[in-house]
């Protein structure tokens, strides 16, 4: 209502005072919606975010490209500095104003043997992921991947973990990416992860000057298949022994294969229904993986007749036709403990590793071999 010197007032006067009302509304409101812009600038959009992340090894670009959804990047915890090329660090997009999903994604440098992607429990479910082609060594998936870093970088490059580990004789520096939380597409990982290595390795001084082309992605299978009676993971001739069997009659009926039969290569197989891998196969004739850095690893042994070396009952390398191919076997800890006799789970483990290597081993040229007992 208005006050009493407004309805004491000349007319003149009390339209005056209106319209100064209505200006101070007008410019209120002008003021409020430019409030609200700058928040959904500085809340929902990168307009002025930083343009470098993780101690220079990501762009803000690569960032917002991987990360896509709508949002602001930030960068959470952060270890490492410009000046030395291990690192790890959190980045994530988020949004206050348009409620988009939330994307998280930690990446750093690593330090594993390496064929860690056939046997590192953090790395289950390997077949979902797709191997790079074309002069890369790395995997990716939505949810993860990784990149091999230059040999050179052997002792320049370590894990942060506190304070710099750098890798031993036999273990091989990665970067890698995890996604804490969301999904991301498989393609635009890939470019991050292969640009960020050469980042590191030139940060190393270890980088080889060589331009890498951004392998395409090999989409992995879509589904899982039913196990066709004498081709486990497609391999003509490949069963498994009755050793293998569950001791409560559960049994791997389905399977997926992922990669290619040249580079690298995994099939897990699981019971029905069931979503955590029991039993994976894998091979790889990745130089990076099948070579000397591995084989410089203390638990291998040689096989008779140069025919390669093996460790234990989970991996070999063989020289099959024209190049060394290495061999793997991951046994779900509860699927070992299921056997029917768990004082036998050895003699299983070597009997399924025997089978995989004579079907696989025939299908790639390699020597017939037996796995020494023990």
């Amino acid at each position: 209502m208005p006050d009493s010197e407004e309805l004491t007032s000349p007319p003149e006067a009390r339209i005056k005072v209106m319209k100064n009302k209505k200006a101070i509304a007008a410019v209120a409101s002008c003021t409020g919606l430019s409030v609200l812009a700058g928040l959904f600038l500085w809340w929902d959009t990168n307009v002025f975010a930083a343009t470098e992340l993780c101690a220079g090894k990501l762009t803000g670009e690569q960032a917002e490209s991987v990360l896509d959804t709508r949002g602001r990047i930030s960068e959470g915890s952060q270890e490492g500095s410009d000046d030395d090329a291990s690192f790890r660090c959190t980045v994530s997009r988020t949004s206050r104003i348009t409620g988009a999903k939330e994307l998280e994604m930690v990446v750093n440098t690593a330090v594993y043997t390496p064929d860690f992607p056939f046997h590192s429990p953090a790395w289950k479910n390997v077949s979902s992921m797709s191997f790079l082609p074309e002069g890369v060594t790395g995997a990716v998936s939505g949810t993860r991947g990784w990149v091999l870093l230059p040999e050179a970088c052997q002792d320049k490059v370590g894990v942060l973990v506190g304070k710099k580990i750098l890798p031993r004789s036999g273990e091989v520096p990665v970067v890698q990416a995890e996604l804490k939380r969301g999904t991301v597409d498989p393609q635009k990982l890939t470019s991050m992860l292969v640009d960020t290595a050469q980042k590191v390795a030139a940060a190393a001084g270890c980088s080889t000057n060589t331009p890498v082309q951004i392998p395409k992605v090999r989409q992995p299978p879509a589904s899982r298949q039913a196990i066709t009676d004498g081709s486990v993971c497609q391999i003509p001739g490949f069963r498994l022994p009755t050793s293998a069997t569950s001791k409560d009659a559960a049994q791997l009926e389905e399977q997926r294969a992922g990669g290619a039969r040249s580079g690298s290569w995994v099939c897990d197989l699981y019971e029905s229904g069931q979503t955590e891998a029991q039993l994976s196969f894998g091979f790889s004739d990745d130089p990076n993986i099948a070579g000397e850095r591995l084989r410089a690893n203390s638990y291998f042994r040689d096989l008779p007749d140069g025919t390669g070396v093996v460790d234990g009952r989970r991996g070999a390398i063989l020289k099959c036709a024209d190049k060394d191919i290495y061999f793997a076997v991951r046994w779900n800890r509860d699927y070992l403990d299921s056997v029917k006799d768990p004082y036998l789970s050895g003699q299983a483990r070597r009997e399924v590793f025997q089978a995989f290597l004579d079907a696989a081993g025939k299908q790639h040229g390699c020597p017939s071999v037996q796995i020494p007992a023990g």
